[in-house]
């Protein structure tokens, strides 16, 4: 009974030993195909299981690749199967990557060495396998040549891609040379950048997709070196009233909400392309990505087909049809992927009109750069968008309930690091956008350039951004319940001058929620909106502290853990949600809330919340969230916003280049500086002109 099972098994290995390489070659082929088409939902969607394969498909390209080239030095035997040789250079095709994923993430950007030594060690192990066993057709070599040149072009763009995009992450050791660059940069460019915008605002041209374009192309390098945390930190010159009259007309526009996050959605594709594609070039992507390596590849299949036949026009039989097949698979696939890169660079980026701007001043170019315009308003969708379009929502309160509710089975597993996922997910509404830009225009046009320092959380907006009525004729009693003396009282008891960051979101978080259970308040358009804005905002700024650790320091985890502890404690001692937020705000006799310092704080804040209008505590509540979420914009990192552009984008990330749309960081107090940049130019030059002194 053994023997014919063992007759099969020896049957199978006999026929993988034969057929090995063919298998993994089209596996190979099939990795890349798969990482051309799928990389381009990455920038657009929040997809777990579309990253796991990609990682998986990114990580095993290289893998199959590099294991099929060293089969290769092996291969002996029948042949018939020497076509397989032919093979080795579309393997250095296939380690040269797609144009649509240069790197998974930044962590992939430093390795730019590694792969420049395998582009040397694989480019010689493939000529290696060539001048060892070949033994085929020398029509052949022609095509085989002209496939090599391709391989190893690619290979080297997608190192010297690599090396560009990981000269821009922060902790480089090019960081600091390109400060000095950036700075020029940034005076160069930074007044035109505004201009224009006030331009396109002042003649209402908000709907006009090419001027927006050639903004964002023009200021594509004041966006990145903005995001990336190597703009210097001074404010503009204080002569200047440029700013507030582009403020005061984009508070007049009626499209401003539109305007200035496409904006941000087109500076940030951009930026995502140049870190995680090879579409983030000019003329390089069009013309070497493009048209010659198709050209190149379109005549290796042409010289493929002529070897296939002798002189009379009859096909040959010297390989076996299956080799045959694979390689017009792979000869065909390799021009159908460059056809479709090509596609997708005019239909899924906007860095074709990067390459527009750069030929509008070429008057020899210019009937190229019409005939580009021309394709590109006929194949790109202005409409399309660019991120995912989500905000992650996370309630604490609502996380400790389910886990009290936890079976023993989810809690060993919590133990071994096992966590179930309480993270739900909205659309990011218009409502929360034209919220957060309306109050951050306001707050940009009514501040002072120390109100607007980033440096610190202090609640500063929230002090200055409404203007309470207050009388000085007021009774003690009408004192009391005024909206100024209410929101000036909540504030102190809030001590969020005092308390740290992540404090003052915790305990903003819980008088959020216990706020949103007043439902006796009318349900005005004005406050309603205000109501599920500050809902969304406080929920997502709990999800970049506690789920994505931003801002969190080591009193931060502490600080988070306790607060947990404690509503988890009292979740214990009442039945539902709903009686644990209605003992926390009228306060529990069986139990003194003094022990838990966040609930009894929050008490106290919503007790003189809840005794002012609607509108104005929503209003409150929603400055305090827009603060916030600015801070956190704009200093959580550089590294946190780069490495969310490759999973769907972040709503945080959006705001931190509205803050520089609007030019709010720019105008904000700065620290006199040691070295102008004006006189750094000038020791520059004085170096220059005088080589031998020092100094």
């Amino acid at each position: 009974m053994a023997r014919p099972d063992s007759r099969s098994i020896a049957r199978v290995h006999e026929l993988w030993i034969e057929w090995e390489i063919q298998c993994l070659v089209l596996v190979s082929f099939s990795l890349q195909a798969f990482l051309l088409f799928a990389s381009g939902f990455r920038k657009r969607h929040r997809l777990p299981v579309l990253q796991g394969l990609l990682w998986l498909a990114y990580l095993s390209a290289d893998s199959v690749a590099v294991f099929v080239l060293g089969r290769l030095t092996l291969q002996t035997g029948d042949p018939r199967h020497q076509l397989m040789i032919f093979w080795a250079p579309f393997l250095l095709l296939h380690l040269g990557g797609q144009e649509t994923i240069a790197a998974f993430s930044m962590a992939d950007c430093a390795l730019w060495k590694r792969h420049l030594l395998n582009l040397l060690t694989q480019s010689t192990l493939a000529i290696y396998v060539v001048a060892k066993q070949w033994g085929g057709d020398r029509r052949l070599l022609a095509p085989m040549l002209l496939i090599f040149i391709c391989g190893v072009g690619k290979y080297a763009e997608r190192a010297w891609y690599l090396w560009r995009a990981g000269s821009r992450v922060p902790g480089s050791s090019s960081i600091p040379d390109h400060v000095t660059g950036a700075r020029r940069e940034f005076e160069r460019e930074v007044f035109w950048y505004y201009d224009r915008l006030n331009h396109i605002v002042a003649e209402n041209l908000q709907l006009h997709f090419d001027l927006v374009m050639e903004l964002a192309t023009r200021g594509f390098q004041l966006s990145l070196d903005f995001l990336m945390d190597v703009i210097p930190a001074k404010s503009l010159r204080p002569e200047t009233d440029w700013n507030e009259g582009l403020l005061r007309r984009i508070i007049s526009s009626e499209n401003r909400a539109d305007l200035v996050y496409k904006l941000a959605e087109v500076h940030l594709s951009l930026i995502y392309d140049y870190l995680y594609t090879k579409f983030g070039g000019l003329l390089g992507v069009l013309l070497l990505h493009g048209p010659t390596t198709l050209v190149l590849t379109s005549t290796a299949l042409s010289l493929f087909l002529i070897a296939q036949v002798d002189q009379k026009g009859t096909p040959t039989s010297n390989y076996y049809g299956t080799d045959v097949t694979i390689s017009y698979i792979l000869l065909a696939g390799a021009v159908a992927l460059e056809i479709s890169s090509i596609l997708m660079w005019f239909k899924s980026s906007y860095w074709p009109y990067m390459t527009i701007s750069y030929l509008q001043h070429r008057d020899c170019l210019r009937a190229f750069r019409t005939v580009l315009l021309f394709i590109v308003r006929h194949l790109s969708r202005q409409s399309r968008v660019e991120w995912s379009v989500k905000l992650p929502q996370y309630n604490m309160i609502n996380t400790c309930k389910r886990e009290n509710q936890a079976g023993p089975l989810e809690r060993m597993a919590r133990c071994i690091g096992i966590e179930r996922g309480y993270t739900t997910h909205v659309v990011v509404s218009p409502d929360v956008k034209n919220v957060l830009l309306d109050q951050l225009l306001e707050i940009a046009t009514s501040s002072t350039a120390q109100q607007l320092d980033f440096a610190n959380f202090h609640g500063q907006w929230a002090r200055n951004g409404i203007d309470w009525p207050c009388s000085s004729e007021s009774t003690a009693d009408q004192h009391s319940s005024s909206g100024g003396i209410a929101a000036q009282d909540a504030l102190r008891i809030s001590a969020i001058q005092q308390l740290d960051f992540v404090s003052s979101a915790i305990l903003w978080h819980f008088v959020t929620d216990i706020c949103l259970l007043t439902v006796h308040e009318e349900a005005a358009g004005s406050i309603s909106r205000l109501r599920r804005c500050s809902e969304e905002l406080s929920n997502y700024i709990i999800y970049l502290i506690v789920k994505c650790n931003v801002m969190l320091g080591s009193d931060g985890h502490y600080v988070v853990k306790v607060a947990r502890r404690d509503v988890m404690l009292f979740l214990g001692m009442v039945g539902s949600r709903t009686e644990f937020i209605q003992k926390v705000r009228d306060g529990d006799p069986d139990v003194n809330l003094k022990e838990f310092p966040a609930l009894d704080r929050a008490h106290r804040v919503c007790s003189v919340l809840l005794k002012m209008k609607a509108h104005d505590r929503w209003k409150l509540i929603s400055l305090v969230c827009v603060e916030m979420l600015c801070y956190v914009a704009h200093n959580c990192g550089a590294g946190f916003h780069a490495k969310h552009l490759s999973t769907g984008g972040e709503f945080v990330t959006h705001v931190k280049m509205l803050l520089f749309i609007i030019g709010v960081p720019l105008r904000g107090h700065s620290k006199e500086q040691l070295f102008p940049s004006e006189e750094i130019e000038e020791r520059k030059f004085f170096k220059s002109s005088h080589p031998l002194r020092r100094g």
